[in-house]
Parts: structure tokens; sequence; C-alpha cells
């Protein structure tokens, strides 16, 4: 009845391994990921287990319909509807923020990120569009405590912006700013 000690030693191991393998992924889009800075909205200032956290509404989430790619015979609203997940190709504007310029069903040259339709819907000035969701990632941005409503009332009285690290379709908010209202 006398079991290797290896076998115990790797039971005691396996759980440690698990736990520093969980931040590897984030760390890597950090440090391999090229940094883009789009235009954000926040909406919520706590939580209560992990602290501090503004969440947010990224503007590139509105993906306008006519960007997505479409099979001849077919209407970019029926490709949208047909596939949930798509990878957006961003585009840096004359103002040094980041815009979709293309939707495809592959990988497009970087940056781009994969994400997935929620809805399509009517938005006023820019026509048909769907909403896109790019991950966990990118909708909290912790920060120190008995910091988030400041953050937030800065934001009402000018305008957020993120720095956001993008790597094979993956993000990570590296910063947020506020950037005084003109």
């Amino acid at each position: 009845m006398n079991k290797p000690l290896w076998k115990y030693a790797l039971a005691a191991l396996l759980p440690l391994l698990i736990l520093l393998a969980l931040p590897l992924k984030p760390f890597l889009i950090s440090f391999l990921g090229q940094e883009v800075t789009l235009a954000v909205r926040p909406v919520d200032p706590r939580d209560l287990f992990r602290g501090d956290y503004v969440a947010l509404s990224f503007e590139i989430e509105t993906v306008p319909v006519n960007l997505f790619e479409h099979d001849e015979g077919s209407t970019h609203e029926q490709a949208v509807r047909r596939r949930s997940e798509w990878f957006v190709t961003l585009e840096e504007g004359p103002d040094g923020l980041w815009k979709p310029s293309n939707a495809s069903q592959q990988p497009g040259r970087e940056p781009y990120l994969k994400g997935r339709v929620k809805y399509m819907g009517q938005v006023i000035g820019r026509g048909q569009t769907a909403e896109l969701d790019y991950g966990t990632n990118m909708r909290r941005y912790y920060v120190r405590e008995n910091t988030g409503r400041a953050l937030e009332k800065a934001a009402q009285e000018g305008v957020l912006r993120a720095r956001v690290a993008i790597w094979r379709g993956e993000a990570v908010i590296q910063s947020v700013q506020v950037v005084p209202a003109e």
C-alpha cells in the first residue's frame, strides 16, 4: 500500500498550477497586444466582493450593418442574422480613436476583435446597426478603492477614453482617462 510520493506531490501541485495559469492569457494580451484608444461610456461603480470598478460600454460595440461582409445574393442584414460570431477589424480615425472598419467571418489584419452579435437595431443618424459583445475583459475596469464614483462623475463632465491592448481578437483594458469636453 505504499504509493509513490510523486503522485501526492502532483495532486497537491495541480490546483496551484491551475490558479497560476488563470492570469496568463490577460498577461499575454497586455504584453503582446497592440494598444488602441477607444471611446467609452461608464455604467456602474461598485462590486461588493472585488471593490470599485467602472462598468464600460464602448462605442465600437455598435457596428453599422453595412460593414458586415455578405455573400452574393444576400444582404448585410441577412449575413448578420445567419452568424453570431464576427471578427471586427479596427482602424484609427483622425481623432486618434479606433473605430470598426470591417466585420468578417475570418480574422483580418491586426488589430481586430472577436465579438458576438447581441441584437440588431436602428440608431438615429447611423442607420441599421448590430450590437456586439466582445467578452468579459471589455466590460469592467477595476480602480483603486473609493475612486469609482469620482471617475464616473468626471466622465459626466468630460469624455472617457480607454487604452486597450488587443491580441488575436481578445482585449484587456490597460487604463481609463478622462478627457475634458471641448
